[in-house]
C-alpha cells in the first residue's frame, strides 16, 4: 500500500469495499504487500547470493499483478 495507491482508491466512492474486493482475489494470504516484503526482496537483490541472476521480472505482490485475469468481462468498466 503506497500513497499512489492510497490515491487511486480515492476515485471510488467506496474506497473500503474496493479495497476489500481487490484484496479478497489476491492468493497469497489475501492482503496488500507490507514493505518489509519489499525490503527482503531488495536486499536478496544486491546479495551475494543473487549474483547469478539477470534481467528478470521479480513480482513481490502475492499474486496481485496477476488480478486482471481474476476479473470477468461484466467487473471490468
Amino acid at each position: 500500500m503506497t500513497p499512489l495507491y492510497q490515491q487511486w482508491l480515492a476515485t471510488f466512492p467506496d474506497q473500503q469495499q474496493k479495497l476489500a474486493s481487490i484484496v479478497a482475489k489476491i492468493p497469497l494470504g489475501g492482503r496488500m504487500t507490507r514493505a518489509e516484503e519489499i525490503a527482503s526482496m531488495v536486499l536478496f537483490l544486491i546479495s551475494s547470493q543473487a549474483s547469478h541472476i539477470t534481467g528478470q521480472h521479480l513480482f513481490v505482490d502475492g499474486g496481485y499483478v496477476h488480478l486482471d485475469r481474476a476479473y470477468t468481462p461484466s467487473e471490468k468498466k
